[in-house]
């Protein structure tokens, strides 16, 4: 089995179906998959979960909780938000092609918001590029379990059993995401010195403008001297 079958983390934002839970864990079951997270979930019992989780209790019981989405998000290397509504500008990618790119970026954290209204346009915005599955017009929404699935079967394909490709590292890896996020505070410094502070901006405003540092897929290195570049920043 491959090692980035094993790799590959789902993240479920705040999901309220306990049903839809358990299929989730009996689709990534299917597929080798055994990484789930759950972040601010709003499920009240987690029998019918058990019940959906036909031969994958096993993946429901190992699953992490968390209230943190930032602690979370701030362990991968490569963030993929999944959604039917990409912000503009930004990079999209289906479930297929983002297995291809695993060979050369390794295994995402696949982000997926609930079933009420899904991620939401920041949340989208901070992660490498959004990816969204191909549907016919009419009916872009897709069940959060049948998501996970698409994901996990296209996963499977490109790097379960029968996948003998490995992954070539990058010889200049990028900078975990952690470190990425403290360049959102160290920009806000800089910026409440501009007039750019003073307008009314969307909630998604800093999000957007580290969009293309996120796209750049800086390495570590290029983080800590634009880290460095702002923290010397000096209003005139």
């Amino acid at each position: 089995m491959s090692g980035l079958l094993a790799e590959l983390q789902i993240v479920l934002l705040r999901p309220k179906v306990a049903g839809n839970l358990g299929a989730v864990a009996r689709a990534m079951k299917n597929f080798g998959l055994r990484r789930l997270v759950l972040v601010d979930a709003e499920i009240d019992g987690m029998t019918d979960a058990q019940r959906m989780a036909v031969h994958a209790e096993d993946v429901l019981d190992g699953a992490v909780h968390s209230d943190d989405l930032g602690a979370v998000l701030a362990g991968a290397d490569w963030l993929v938000a999944t959604t039917n509504r990409p912000p503009a500008g930004m990079q999209v990618l289906t479930p297929r092609e983002v297995a291809e790119q695993a060979h050369e970026r390794g295994a995402p954290l696949l982000l997926f918001g609930g079933e009420t209204s899904g991620l939401e346009l920041g949340e989208i915005r901070r992660c490498h590029c959004a990816s969204m599955i191909p549907v016919a017009a009419g009916q872009s929404s897709l069940n959060l379990a049948q998501a996970v699935c698409v994901y996990a079967a296209e996963w499977f394909a490109a790097h379960g059993q029968h996948s003998a490709v490995a992954v070539r590292p990058r010889t200049d890896p990028p900078a975990p995401v952690g470190l990425l996020q403290q360049l959102e505070p160290a920009l806000v410094r800089a910026l409440s010195y501009s007039r750019w502070g003073d307008a009314d901006r969307r909630p998604d405003a800093i999000g957007e403008l580290l969009q293309p540092w996120l796209r750049a897929g800086l390495t570590e290195r290029e983080v800590r001297a634009w880290l460095t570049a702002l923290g010397k920043f000096v209003p005139r």
